[in-house]
């Protein structure tokens, strides 16, 4: 099976089964719905963007050195989750949502002395990937990300402890920022995508109830059940495999510029708080990235040293429960619309339980499926409301784009074919040097012997 085994193919599956999987949801999901919105080219681009989102996600995640079950269960859940889905009315944004793990993967190869060289002719067309759909909040929120793990690397050591050459570091930042600049001033992909519109906070998070307002049960959704009782679990055991205090931090710093809309004076004392609050729908990006990481990093602590901590799983239990009680009560303005969180949390919790009885093995097998259920669940609730919520869009009049924060799209590119030339110079510059790179170390591998119990001459020193 893809998620047990050890070689380069069952990792390749284990994407593809993520890619098909968040595709066959997507795919049921707008099924399910009673109006269609687009045609098979959109609706197909729509599916097809949350589907590579998870196959990356997975791929970042196992370069940050997790277990090939936690990536995978939790790749899935990024591609699923129903904040992604909203962002189809920005399609720009879910372009660079879906490629922003690939972004980040290359900072993490960055930081492994064994695949730096390797990755280093490519990170700079990787950390520049998100700005193939232009000028994008989502874009500069992971470029920065980038950036600043670049630097963590340069000041205070890779993984090995090793200070790698500050050359290497800024070569890499600049390349990928004169990208970014030509990618936003090309824009590729304008024809396509057209314009992005305005997004609200309950827009992203509200959509399941085809209602508007911000509460706490929409706010838990952009993580949903797995994620939360993963990260929680983590957080309770205490974190082994990450810094918990920094990707807390980013987790709820994507979440701060939505606090404005909940205090609307705060907003109008200061210019500088209007602009932030019209990044309040793309920052959720923060605050699902900051969750993915610390659940995969609890699950995969769990699943390493179950006897650690046991007081953890009681106190999870407990406040999943007592969390499923009185979100309804105190957070949700659409009680009846949030049983998949009431219903999933304390079901998730309990089943942590079983691991002794069931062994290991019988376990991951019953958690996965009821993982793929549980994330499934919010997706397909989420899209047939979503699908509505544009057909009666539709026939309005095209939404102004975000202001000051971002810049105007056009719907069109027209570039003569010049202006393409020093993006794909660089490109053949970077085959030619992997490929240089790559007969080199080739050619400074010793050759087995050619026949049994033949000797290895030794080479001769110039």
């Amino acid at each position: 099976m893809s998620l047990y085994g050890s070689g380069r193919g069952e990792g390749i599956g284990a994407a593809a089964i993520i890619a098909a999987f968040v595709l066959l949801v997507h795919w049921l999901a707008a099924a399910a719905a009673d109006v269609a919105t687009t045609d098979t080219a959109q609706r197909l681009l729509h599916t097809a963007l949350p589907a590579l989102g998870g196959a990356l996600c997975y791929r970042f995640l196992r370069a940050q050195g997790r277990s090939r079950y936690a990536a995978f269960l939790v790749g899935i859940a990024y591609g699923s989750s129903p904040w992604l889905a909203a962002l189809a009315q920005a399609p720009r944004e879910l372009v660079a949502a879906a490629l922003a793990p690939l972004a980040l993967e290359a900072a993490c190869h960055f930081d492994r002395p064994s695949q730096r060289r390797a990755w280093l002719p490519w990170s700079w067309i990787c950390i520049a990937a998100p700005f193939v759909a232009g000028n994008t909040i989502i874009a500069w929120l992971c470029v920065g990300m980038c950036m600043l793990a670049l630097v963590r690397t340069v000041v205070c050591g890779d993984r090995d402890a090793n200070l790698p050459s500050l050359r290497l570091a800024v070569w890499t930042a600049g390349g990928a920022m004169l990208a970014a600049v030509h990618f936003c001033w090309l824009d590729l992909l304008a024809p396509s995508l057209g314009g992005n519109c305005m997004l609200t906070s309950s827009d992203v998070l509200a959509l399941h109830r085809g209602g508007h307002g911000l509460d706490a049960a929409a706010a838990l959704r952009v993580a949903g059940p797995m994620l939360l009782l993963f990260a929680g679990l983590g957080l309770l055991r205490h974190q082994r495999h990450v810094d918990k205090t920094a990707w807390l931090a980013i987790a709820i710093a994507g979440a701060l510029p939505s606090l404005l809309h909940l205090v609307p004076s705060l907003a109008k004392a200061s210019p500088l708080l209007a602009d932030l609050s019209a990044l309040a729908a793309p920052a959720w990006w923060l605050t699902l990235l900051g969750m993915v990481v610390l659940a995969t990093a609890g699950l995969d602590d769990f699943l390493d040293m179950p006897l650690r901590r046991r007081t953890a799983l009681p106190w999870l239990l407990a406040l999943s429960v007592v969390a499923a009680a009185l979100l309804p009560v105190l957070g949700a303005r659409s009680p009846e619309r949030e049983w998949p969180l009431t219903l999933g949390l304390p079901t998730v919790a309990a089943l942590l339980f079983t691991w002794r009885r069931l062994g290991i093995l019988q376990f991951k097998n019953l958690l996965a499926i009821a993982a793929l259920v549980v994330t499934a669940v919010p997706l397909l609730q989420s899209l047939p409301t979503l699908s509505a919520r544009a057909a009666l869009q539709s026939a309005l009049p095209p939404a102004a784009p975000i202001g000051d924060v971002q810049l105007s799209h056009a719907t069109s590119s027209t570039h003569p074919s010049g202006h393409y030339f020093g993006l794909l110079a660089a490109l053949a510059l970077t085959v030619l040097l992997a490929t240089i790179d790559r007969w080199r170390v080739a050619r400074a591998v010793v050759p087995m012997p050619s026949r049994r119990g033949a000797a290895v001459k030794p080479k001769h020193r110039r």
